[in-house]
């Protein structure tokens, strides 16, 4: 496993977007330098790639076949886990998936998950109001400091500092008498990509927050030539509605690691 020098970052981009597979919104925040992470392959052929983000998450495929390589990833989650240390592998096939759980047998277990993009000509769904005493504000440094959910301790987990992502990143929150209630960020950004986290308090559901949020964060996407995605859990039910109302479709069937 050898790892790629960020020179060469374009020109794995180019690979992985050639195999017309899902890949994960935070494998091109990589890429596109937008958090930090490192990308290793199998030789300088590069038919092997795994992308790896600072928080440990990590994205793989290409050929599942270079025994050599799968080995030292098994090695790696091994050594992860042996430090308490996070590691969700995306992973990018069936066949990758046949690998992975051979390997690791019962050490891991998978998880399957949903993809979505915005669909490509869809236009936005029909806004509704804010209820009275209740306002949209881009998020802010203060108001992150000001978040349950979406604080300090989230951006450095995801972007690595709160500056980073004010500078990087985009994200809208609504606030009822100064309190910030329901947030919409991008969790990952890339060039094309921009991959929705939304959040409403307990208290405050039901009133269709979220949906306008995530209006709002759309719209911002659209505007700036940004694809929105959106992934959960194929159980989640109520995550999987909001995102259809929103007209995100055709999902992507895939599976994560833990």
């Amino acid at each position: 496993m050898e790892k790629i020098k960020q020179t060469f970052y374009l020109e794995i981009k180019e690979i992985i977007k050639s195999e017309k597979i899902n890949v994960p919104t935070f494998a091109y925040s990589v890429l596109d330098g937008y958090i930090k992470g490192e990308v290793y392959t199998d030789s300088t052929l590069s038919n092997t790639i795994l992308i790896e983000t600072q928080n440990g998450i990590y994205f793989v495929c290409g050929s599942e076949k270079n025994e050599g390589f799968n080995q030292e990833l098994i090695n790696l989650y091994r050594e992860k886990k042996s430090d308490n240390l996070r590691f969700t592998l995306f992973s990018s096939s069936e066949k990758w998936n046949s690998i992975i759980n051979r390997l690791l047998n019962n050490e891991i277990k998978q998880l399957r998950r949903y993809s979505y993009k915005f669909g490509e000509g869809n236009e936005l769904s029909g806004f509704s109001k804010l209820p009275k005493d209740y306002y949209i504000n881009r998020i802010t440094p203060a108001l992150i400091e000001d978040s349950y959910e979406f604080n300090k301790k989230y951006y450095e987990e995801y972007w690595g500092s709160v500056s980073n992502f004010i500078d990087k990143g985009f994200g809208y929150c609504i606030l009822h008498n100064e309190k910030v209630v329901s947030e919409c960020s991008a969790i990952f950004c890339s060039d094309e990509l921009a991959e929705i986290d939304i959040v409403t308090s307990d208290n405050y559901r039901g009133k269709g927050l979220a949906k306008i949020l995530a209006n709002t964060f759309i719209r911002h996407s659209l505007e700036n030539n940004i694809r929105p995605s959106w992934d959960c859990d194929v159980a989640n039910n109520s995550s999987i509605n909001l995102a259809e109302k929103l007209g995100f479709n055709d999902p992507i069937k895939y599976s994560i690691f833990v």
